[in-house]
Formats: structure tokens, C-alpha cells, sequence
């Protein structure tokens, strides 16, 4: 299956409280960025990768790449949105005849490329799978700070990625959405679902956490380290 694989780094450090986009920050003496990068990159399962940064980070983005040799990752401008930067991802690839994609965000640099063949054998026409986690703690759903319900934890899961989809389907999921005005998803999968797409769930087979804040980050050290 001829895959291809978006990684998804359009955030300006606006959370991390950095005038340095997170996904640029050094972990473990190599950008957050290039980590996930490698992940599909040095994957033969991958047939090419994306990344899709704010447009004015490119140049800073295509000169670290050349640095770590990774030239012939495909570099782009994302969008105002995390969907719009996913959907001009998807849109660079039109002429390469894939028939699978991989999303990915590159604040999750921990994935394991070891799970990647797990995930394409599980992708099927109308159906994509994305990698979870189960939910540990008790969830309330409220409204106005009351608690009106509390869901059966057995049946949440965290929602991570990547995630995975037929090419051609998440493509025309995205435009479906544009045309009908859904400008703010900040997932692909309610996109697909919305779309009439089938999504499974998969756990994780390694820690996965999202880099968001300066403490995120800190763990991330203290994770790289251990396994050092």
C-alpha cells in the first residue's frame, strides 16, 4: 500500500509561552519536529512524508532538515487552523498516487514506528484507525460547572495520533467540510466519520503524550533521558 505521511507542526508557541515555536525546541539535543519527522521518514513502510509548518518558519524549517538529512522531506505552508493546515497537507500530495495517509501531529514525538504496520494492515476502503489511549481517571460531563452526567469510562479513549485513513477519502472529507462551511475541527477522524467513514481504535504500543506546555515538555526530557 503506497503510504504516505503528514506531520503536522503549524503551532507558534503560543501555549509553551515561547517566542520559539515548540515543535522547534531542542528534545534531547534534536528539534521536536525532526523526532517525529524520523518516526515515517526511516519507516519503509512510508512512501513519502510532509511537513506543514506556519509560513514563516519554511526556510528555518527546510534548513534543519537539510542539516539532519532530511532533504527530501517535502516542506509546506500550513493554514490559520489545524484543519486547513491538514487539508493543504493532504492537497501537496495529489500527484503522488497514495493510497493510504498517515496524520500526525509533531507535538507526539515519542510514537513508535514499530506500530506503523499495524495500522496499515488495519486501513481498508471506508475504514481508517486511529492510535488511543484509554481514559484512567473518572470523566464529568457538565455544563455551567454542574456535573450532569458521568460517563462509563470503559468506553472513552484519549484521542492521539496518527491517524490513519484512505487517501483519496480523508481528501474529499476535508473538502466536503470546506464546502459546507467546518472551518475549526480539530480532529480528522470527526471529519471522516462525519463524511460516512467507519474509524477503529487502536492503543498505543509506547507512550505517546502530547508536548503542549513548558511541564510537558520537561517530562519529555525526563522520558528521553530514561530511555537513554
Amino acid at each position: 500500500m503506497k503510504t504516505g505521511a503528514i506531520i503536522v507542526a503549524g503551532g507558534t508557541g503560543r501555549r509553551m509561552k515561547s517566542s520559539l515555536p515548540k515543535q522547534f525546541m531542542t528534545l534531547g539535543g534534536k528539534e521536536m519536529f525532526v523526532r517525529s519527522v524520523e518516526i515515517f521518514h526511516g519507516s519503509d513502510f512510508v512512501y513519502s512524508t510532509v511537513l506543514v509548518v506556519h509560513r514563516d518558519w519554511i526556510n528555518k524549517a527546510k534548513e534543519i532538515l537539510l542539516k539532519r538529512g532530511l532533504n527530501s522531506v517535502m516542506v509546506v505552508p500550513g493554514g490559520e487552523s489545524r484543519q486547513e493546515s491538514v487539508y493543504k497537507g493532504l492537497l501537496s500530495c495529489r500527484e503522488v498516487g497514495l493510497e493510504a495517509i498517515m496524520i500526525h501531529d509533531a507535538a507526539r514525538p515519542f510514537f513508535s514506528r514499530n506500530q506503523i504496520p499495524e495500522l496499515l494492515r488495519l486501513v481498508a476502503p471506508g475504514k481508517g484507525v486511529v492510535v488511543t489511549e484509554g481514559v484512567n481517571d473518572t470523566v464529568y460531563l457538565v455544563e455551567n460547572d454542574e456535573v450532569l452526567d458521568v460517563p462509563d469510562r470503559s468506553r472513552l479513549r484519549l484521542a492521539e495520533t496518527p491517524q490513519t485513513f484512505p487517501y483519496d477519502e480523508i481528501l474529499e472529507a476535508h473538502k466536503r467540510a470546506v464546502e459546507e462551511n467546518i472551518l475549526s475541527s480539530t480532529d480528522d477522524v470527526q471529519l471522516f466519520v462525519r463524511s460516512g467513514g467507519q474509524v477503529i481504535t487502536v492503543n498505543s504500543i509506547a507512550p505517546n503524550p502530547k508536548i503542549t506546555t513548558a511541564f510537558d515538555f520537561d517530562m519529555a526530557e525526563l522520558l528521553i533521558n530514561k530511555g537513554s
